[in-house]
């Protein structure tokens, strides 16, 4: 019983400094080791008058497929969001492109309507795409209100 009690300790953290944390909020690791490491010494310190049955074994075995496909499902929708920001800045950019060399009035800080020529089309840091005038001005694109030909 001391030898189960002091690896569930080192697995959850609750026993030392150098834990994994399994359990803990605050450093989850949610990889396959801990949870392998978790079921082996559980399986090695049953008793064998009164061996772990196979429904709960069974169901462990479900929940731990069920979280390894949901890490999965996870890691999936991360590539597919970043894809589609990249889409969206390569997107925007291309909107951005044509307006090279127009005149386009926006709507200013103070919400008066101005102009200039678009010098350079860029995204900024928090991805949105931004024109840089002629004139020194640094607009988002999203402030556009008219397109002409520049004189």
């Amino acid at each position: 019983m001391t030898t189960t009690t002091s690896t569930i300790n080192s697995l959850t953290g609750a026993g030392g400094a150098g834990g994994i944390g399994v359990l803990s909020t605050s450093r989850a690791s949610y990889g396959d080791n801990p949870f392998l490491r978790l079921l082996t010494e559980q399986l090695k310190n049953q008793t064998p008058l009164e061996p772990v049955d196979n429904e709960s074994f069974m169901n462990q075995m479900a929940s731990y497929t069920t979280m390894q496909e949901q890490r999965d499902l996870n890691t999936n929708l991360l590539k597919l969001l970043d894809y589609q920001g990249v889409l969206a800045r390569v997107q925007g950019l291309g909107q951005g492109s044509a307006l090279l060399g127009k005149q386009v009035d926006y709507v200013g800080g103070d919400g008066k309507t101005a102009s200039g020529v678009v010098q350079s089309v860029y995204v900024g840091e928090n991805g949105d795409v931004r024109l840089k005038l002629q004139d020194g001005a640094d607009i988002d694109m999203r402030k556009v209100t008219g397109i002409s030909a520049a004189a």
